[in-house]
């Protein structure tokens, strides 16, 4: 069934003019005839209700926002599904009338709001979300367009229809992003799970765009937009934006959920505190310059996708912290292979052969008398045992008793026997001076092969004359 002016919406809802068409759906003013009101009639296209998981995800809106009752949210009154004279089923969402404009069109008019009006709507806006982040829903797509601004200033929220709630099935499919990629944060455009944090970040963006006219991240596509939201910092804010706004901003806009406001409470209570003239808060955000390009509609996007497209960023990117991981069937797969690669067992081999090299040419010195004294008479030499160990960082210990050596090699994950030499002591007849012992070790350590220990030790007569050290 078309809806036309004039028609009756569930035998109750009178349509009086349309509001907006956008790509789900339409929105009209009705009147509600049993109760007298004026309301908002949202209804889904028809060709979505036949699509499980748009209809579920329209019920899922319907029952997160009649669960919040905030004066910077557009309250649900009503939900319903009919069928056509063709059999189709009507899907619709009956909601509070806002009178007023969505923050988008103001923008698209006005270009730049004055920081002091910014904070009003970022205080509004965070505040509708602290209602919703109390019953656990987070919002997922903070927008312009999802903000709608009365002619006295008052702000709502509306447009519930992708958010998450803590005890809500899975919609999303796995490998697909929800969200418009222009306010994603860098955990929504990973595919992590999203928390409260995550408003803010979109919240933050909606505030740079107000104050700068323009917003932080866009590009040539949905994917490379948000790869910019993970892996490019802001550009500055213009100069004339005061420091306190400028470190709110760049505070919600923090790569790191754990260094930004913990909810739109928390952002909100800052915003208020700013425009009061306090301090704005700590922040160590940097800035590059990144074009502005794009749209700003809700998509789907293929993590696979985005992961294709991480060559060449303009700036190193940003390594992102440990979140809370990928939850089970919502959100993104991992970018990782299914199974890790198997190791070739040629670095070992080659690792090996080093080492036989090495404890070759210890031997070949020590033999051959490489030292100041070729040849000398009375020498011992005793070669390390060389032990294989899995490639960790060994630390080795020598300790000196009397006239013995012992040579430890402690490994993180394997201890190897100590290893002693024992040095043949002086003839009785020296009495000149003791006998001098010099140790050389050698160590070699990859971070692919074991790490080898070889210790040779080297017994030299004393000079003729020489005095005993003390």
């Amino acid at each position: 069934m078309a809806l036309h002016i004039g028609s009756i919406l569930a035998g109750r809802y009178e349509i009086t003019a349309p509001i907006a068409t956008g790509g789900m759906g339409e929105v009209w003013q009705a009147t509600d005839r049993t109760l007298g009101r004026t309301v908002a009639a949202k209804v889904l296209k028809s060709e979505y209700t036949g699509d499980r998981n748009f209809l579920e995800r329209f019920r899922n809106e319907a029952r997160h926002t009649a669960g919040l009752t905030h004066a910077n949210i557009a309250s649900v009154y009503d939900y319903g599904e009919i069928q056509d004279d063709d059999g189709r089923t009507l899907a619709f969402l009956v909601m509070e009338y806002v009178e007023g404009e969505p923050l988008v069109a103001i923008l698209d008019r006005e270009i730049t709001l004055s920081p002091e009006r910014t904070l009003d709507v970022l205080a509004q806006a965070g505040e509708g979300l602290s209602a919703a982040h109390r019953a656990g829903v987070v919002h997922r797509d903070i927008k312009p367009g999802n903000l709608m601004v009365r002619p006295d200033g008052v702000v709502k929220l509306t447009d519930f229809g992708i958010a998450w709630a803590r005890d809500a099935a899975p919609l999303t499919r796995t490998g697909m992003v929800v969200g418009t990629a222009q306010y994603l944060s860098p955990e929504q455009a990973q595919g992590f799970q999203v928390t409260a944090a995550s408003d803010v970040y979109s919240l933050g963006v909606l505030g740079y765009e107000c104050l700068a006219g323009n917003r932080p991240f866009d590009g040539d596509s949905q994917v490379a937009i948000a790869l910019a939201q993970i892996n490019r910092p802001p550009p500055p804010l213009p100069a004339a934006v005061p420091a306190p706004v400028r470190a709110l901003v760049e505070k919600a806009l923090a790569k790191d959920p754990a260094a930004r406001f913990a909810d739109g409470g928390a952002f909100a209570e800052a915003a208020r505190r700013v425009a009061a003239g306090g301090p704005g808060p700590e922040t160590a955000a940097t800035t590059a310059f990144i074009p502005a390009v794009g749209g700003g509609s809700t998509q789907m996007i293929g993590a696979a996708g985005a992961a294709a497209a991480t060559t060449g960023p303009a700036t190193a990117p940003r390594a992102m912290p440990p979140l809370q991981g990928p939850p089970v069937d919502d959100q993104v797969d991992s970018w990782d292979d299914d199974e890790p690669r198997r190791r070739s067992p040629w670095p070992w081999v080659a690792a090996a052969a080093v080492v036989l090299l090495v404890l070759g040419a210890v031997l070949a010195f020590t033999l051959l008398g490489g030292g100041d004294d070729e040849g000398s008479p009375g020498t011992t030499t005793t070669p390390a045992t060389t032990t294989s160990a899995p490639p960790t960082t060994s630390a080795a210990t020598t300790t000196q008793e009397s006239s013995a050596e012992q040579t430890t090699e402690e490994s993180q994950e394997q201890t190897t026997e100590p290893e002693e030499t024992t040095q043949a002591p002086p003839p009785a007849t020296t009495t000149q001076a003791p006998t001098t012992t010099r140790t050389t070790t050698t160590s070699s350590s990859t971070s692919s092969a074991p790490t080898t220990t070889a210790a040779t030790t080297t017994t030299e007569p004393p000079p003729a004359g020489g005095e005993t050290p003390p």
